[in-house]
């Protein structure tokens, strides 16, 4: 329990009665009085406020959340203390994450439900709990404030970036996928059937151009032809300790778990087989290829909990794992990261296995704190240094990829703002030039 301002100030005056002592024969009697007084204020306050059983509380939030998005999570506060009650309320959120307003003030008239609603940003994939709500309720006399914790339990799952699959999902329906980076790309050679029509945009052949269409349109129209089905794409995704570091908000594995769902996403759409092996030391998920959505979300059941380790990944496992069992040509994409050619030789010795059987690509993500510092001009000499070192890293990590492409293996190596966009341009590429 707290006093307020109001309590505070009453009881600050009691001090004129000991300054007036000399002149005020009683000044000490009614000093007692008037603290007595405040203080029989403030212990009826309490007994007359609202109590902790006067409250009802219900939190409504989605069971999976999006990581580092703005999930709602929204609170029903019934009141049948009889009285009308205000406060201010903030919920105990899991950790580590963020609530955005923290602190939600309510003014709840008696028998009255108010709905409450802020927004929770969690930080880490997995499962998360809510223990609890904690109001701190204005007594009716305005003397006290009491704090009132309600065990209110609420379990969800942390998963990777739904909301951002979901937009996807919605420009695909509306055909606007285009307008968020994904390039149209024809397929090459003949067998291909008709798919759609759509607007002329300027990476696209002169010989595309449906010029009847055009005509009617009063603009440049081109046909679509739908690329060939049943695919396979394997998702490699290195759980090991090469994941493990930062970037910004996010651990390397976050950004591609993200990526890789997203291109699992679009694989699905296009009618291929998707399958997963999520490895480090051991593998920890193995998903055979099949189609369809149901098997989109077998593989985000496998990866929305899924953390990075500090353990040597076992390259030589996952690719025998997989020879073992995938017979037919596939798209291998490897979500891992290479520092340089030492540090990479593993995997670099690995990959003759399985290429030219199936096709391997490489993920990889730059850091873009040590781009930044590549393209400073240092001030003094501990920024020379710094850029010295940077540039060192990145040759070394350059040397790497090209050792990769020079085995066999194709690279995406981009900034974590491009990685999702580009690694489902360079898979749809690969699919109009038949090279799966």
């Amino acid at each position: 329990m707290l006093l307020t301002r109001r309590s505070l100030i009453v009881l600050a005056t009691a001090a004129i009665w000991i300054l007036t002592e000399s002149v005020f024969p009683f000044a000490e009697i009614v000093f007692i009085f008037h603290i007595g007084l405040v203080l029989l204020f403030i212990v009826l306050d309490s007994i007359v406020s609202a109590h902790r059983d006067d409250f009802e509380i219900v939190r409504h939030c989605e069971g999976k959340l999006s990581l580092l998005d703005d999930n709602p999570v929204t609170i029903d506060i019934y009141n049948r203390s009889g009285v009308t009650v205000k406060g201010v309320l903030a919920d105990e959120y899991p950790d580590p994450g963020k609530a955005n307003p923290e602190r939600l003030e309510f003014l709840i008239p008696d028998k009255t439900t108010v709905e409450l609603t802020y927004h929770y940003r969690p930080e880490k994939r997995g499962d998360v709990v809510f223990p609890g709500v904690h109001l701190r309720i204005l007594g009716q006399l305005g003397f006290v404030i009491k704090r009132l914790s309600i065990r209110h339990v609420t379990k969800a799952q942390v998963y990777p970036n739904l909301i951002q699959t979901r937009r996807w999902d919605l420009l695909a329906r509306k055909g606007a996928l285009f307008a968020a980076g994904f390039k149209p790309i024809g397929r090459f050679g003949r067998g291909t059937e008709f798919s759609q029509l759509r607007e002329y945009l300027p990476d696209d052949q002169f010989r595309a151009i449906d010029w009847k269409a055009s005509a009617r349109k009063g603009a440049l129209v081109v046909k679509e032809y739908e690329i060939e089905r049943s695919q396979p794409l394997a998702l490699f995704l290195d759980c090991g300790r090469q994941m493990i570091g930062r970037i910004d908000e996010h651990t390397r594995l976050d950004y591609a778990i993200n990526a890789a769902l997203m291109l699992a996403y679009v694989a699905v759409l296009k009618g291929d087989q998707v399958g997963l092996i999520a490895f480090d030391a051991k593998i920890q998920h193995f998903i055979a290829p099949a189609r369809g959505m149901a098997q989109l979300n077998r593989i985000i059941e496998a990866l929305y909990d899924i953390q990075p380790s500090e353990v040597e990944s076992d390259y030589a496992g996952a690719f025998k794992k997989f020879l073992a069992t995938w017979r037919k040509r596939s798209l291998i994409a490897l979500f891992s990261d290479v520092v340089d050619p030492t540090a990479s030789s593993v995997l670099l010795g690995h990959l003759p296995s399985v290429h030219p059987r199936h096709l391997p690509l490489a993920v990889l993500l730059k850091d873009p704190e040590l781009i930044e510092i590549e393209r400073q001009v240092p001030e003094n000499a501990a920024g020379l240094y710094e850029k010295a070192v940077a540039c060192d890293l990145s040759s070394s990590r350059e040397l790497a990829s090209r050792q990769l492409r020079q085995a066999g293996c194709l690279v995406v190596d981009v900034e974590p703002k491009d990685l999702t966009v580009s690694v489902i341009n360079e898979y749809l590429r690969l699919k109009a030039r038949s090279m799966i």
